[in-house]
This record gives structure tokens, C-alpha cells and sequence, in this order.
């Protein structure tokens, strides 16, 4: 499209005035010259004619047989765009306007034909992705069953074979305390004789014991001091180990037969609380035990009691007794609710 070389504005082919010298295109009212006038073909623009000595047609520089072959060039360019025919929408009627109209309607076209194609490609290529990524996905899961489903039925192995070992290790454990007896609110005093007070109890019991008998008597645990207006310290619980079981079988029968022992039948002074006699178990045994009977004073179970390091539970007369030995039990026998 042709602009003035002046106003910088677009002018038909048919108003262009070209210069003879550059190739620059004008408006003849932008250059002074008269509408009616015919221009020849020697006119140069006011541009080129500066460069012209006064009184003398020869330039300042270009002298030579190629700076005429450049002039001739340059004018013979001008004359060939002034004189083609105007570009599509560039024109003085309507007919030019609509033939541009639809030379960039069908440009437009073109270009939508080519937005389609590759709007095409686009989808072929990430449908070829997506299915890519879904067999990637398949084989993924596929690796995944292949191995979870061994190393879960081997962790579920180890699982129960750690819990099979934990119950042998303290079946173990329980049988060491076969010939143990653990007495509870037997009266502390300072200085006291442990061996001769489980003796004069188990007289009280009705059993003969001497000291040759026991292997060790002992309280658990450290002295608990009273403080200052505090109530006084729980006794310790005292651990007996007897040198034969059936020893151990006749204090225990003796202390189930006479449920109300007291501190007084032992010959303490101490204030009158009953004096429980029961088997030593271990603390994973006693704090399942303690368990059980929370569970039966829950359910309203009348029985809960230990025999040879076992734990037993019965809802009441002419039902069945139940060994607990682990967590699991409690669940299966009280349920989990």
C-alpha cells in the first residue's frame, strides 16, 4: 500500500507523484503542485532538489557512469509502482472496497483452515499422550498387586509369628513364678522381719511353714514416706518364693478358704483391712487380669480367677470357663463392644 512520502497518509496509485531522483511518493498538494498539472518525468522532490547545486543540474555526489545507472534504476521503480493498479482495498469506488473485503475474507479462511489443522494435531498428540500415561498408569498398578499381595501375607506372617513368640516368652516367664505368692495390705512397720511375718501368717492359715521353706521374702518396690498431714503410705506388696509348689498350693487353697483374714489375725496393730493372698504373675499376665476384671464388673460376669499362672473368666454357675491368655481373647470372649 502506498503512503505519502510527507503526510505519511496512504494515496491511490493514480494521485502518486513520483520523484525522478529517489523513489518517494507524494500528494501533489503536500509538494505545492497544482491538481490540473501534468507532471514530467524530470520533476525530483524538494528532498532531492537541496541536494542539487544552485545554477547547476549536477549533483553533489553520485558522478559517474553508476550513479546514472542508480538515478535510471531508482526513477524506472518510481514510475512502475505509480502506475500499478491499486492492492485490494485501496480504491476510489466500491467495487475496490468489496474486492478487498473479500480478498481478507479469504485470507481469513486460509488461516482458520490452518487453526483447524492444527488444533487437529494438537488433539491427535495429546490423545497419544493420555494413552501413554494410561498404560503407564496399568503397568504401575499391575507391578503394585504383583507385590503387595506376597509382602502383605508376610507381614500378616511375622505379625502372628511375633505375637506367638510374646506369649511363649511369657508362658516362660509364668513358669519361672510357679513357686512365688504375692501378699497385698500385709501391715509395714520400720525394722520389720518379713520372713517371720509371712510365717506367723500362714500359721494364721492353718499351714506350717518354716523357714527353711521360703527362699526369699521381700516388698516390691521403695519405702513411700507420708508427708506432712497426709494420709499414710500403701503398704508393699510382699513376694514370696517357697521352695516346694505344693507349699505354695496349700497357702493359696488356705487363703480362699478364709477370705477375711485381717491385719489383726496377723498380729499387726495395723487398722482392720483384709490381707489377699494370691499367685505372682507377670506384669503382662496382671495387667491382662486386671483387664479381665474390668471387663467382668463391666458385663456383670460373676467369676474371674487365676490357676497355675492362668487366667479364667465364667458369666456365672453352669456356664463354661474361658482362658484368656492375650488381648485377643478379651475381645473374642466379652466382644468388643
Amino acid at each position: 500500500m502506498l503512503k505519502c512520502a510527507a503526510c505519511g497518509k496512504f494515496l491511490a496509485s493514480n494521485e502518486a507523484t513520483p520523484c525522478s531522483v529517489c523513489p518517494s511518493l507524494y500528494h501533489k498538494e503536500c509538494v505545492g503542485v497544482p491538481e490540473t498539472a501534468l507532471m514530467s518525468g524530470e520533476w525530483a522532490c524538494p528532498g532531492c532538489k537541496k541536494k542539487v547545486r544552485k545554477g547547476d543540474s549536477t549533483p553533489v555526489k553520485g558522478s559517474g557512469s553508476q550513479d546514472a545507472e542508480v538515478a535510471t534504476s531508482r526513477r524506472a521503480a518510481a514510475r512502475a509502482a505509480a502506475l500499478a493498479p491499486p492492492p485490494p482495498g485501496v480504491g476510489v469506488g466500491p467495487g475496490f472496497e468489496v474486492q478487498g473485503l473479500r480478498h481478507e475474507l479469504a485470507e481469513c479462511m486460509v488461516e482458520m483452515r490452518e487453526f483447524r489443522k492444527e488444533i487437529a494435531e494438537f488433539r491427535v498428540s495429546v490423545a497419544g499422550i493420555s494413552a501413554r500415561m494410561d498404560g503407564i498408569e496399568d503397568r504401575l498398578e499391575a507391578v503394585e498387586q504383583r507385590h503387595a499381595g506376597p509382602a502383605a501375607v508376610e507381614v500378616a506372617e511375622l505379625e502372628r509369628t511375633v505375637m506367638q513368640l510374646k506369649l511363649e516368652l511369657n508362658d516362660r516367664e509364668q513358669e519361672a513364678l510357679m513357686s512365688d505368692i504375692e501378699i497385698g495390705h500385709l501391715p509395714e512397720e520400720k525394722g520389720e522381719n518379713v520372713l517371720h511375718a509371712v510365717t506367723v501368717l500362714a500359721a494364721k492359715l492353718g499351714v506350717a511353714l518354716e523357714e527353711r521353706d521360703v527362699v526369699f521374702a521381700e516388698r516390691l518396690g521403695v519405702t513411700q514416706g507420708a508427708g506432712a498431714g497426709a494420709e499414710a503410705p500403701r503398704e508393699r506388696r510382699v513376694v514370696v518364693r517357697l521352695a516346694r509348689h505344693h507349699l505354695r498350693d496349700q497357702l493359696l487353697q488356705a487363703a480362699r478358704v478364709r477370705r477375711s483374714l485381717t491385719a489383726t489375725d496377723a498380729g499387726s496393730a495395723a487398722p482392720q483391712r483384709r490381707i489377699f493372698v494370691n499367685e505372682r504373675l507377670t506384669r503382662v499376665n496382671r495387667q491382662l487380669f486386671h483387664h479381665v476384671r474390668e471387663e467382668c464388673r463391666r458385663l456383670q460376669w460373676r467369676y474371674s480367677w487365676t490357676r497355675r499362672g492362668r487366667i479364667y473368666a465364667r458369666q456365672g454357675d453352669g456356664k463354661p470357663a474361658h482362658p484368656i491368655r492375650s488381648v485377643a481373647d478379651v475381645a473374642r470372649v466379652f466382644g468388643s463392644g
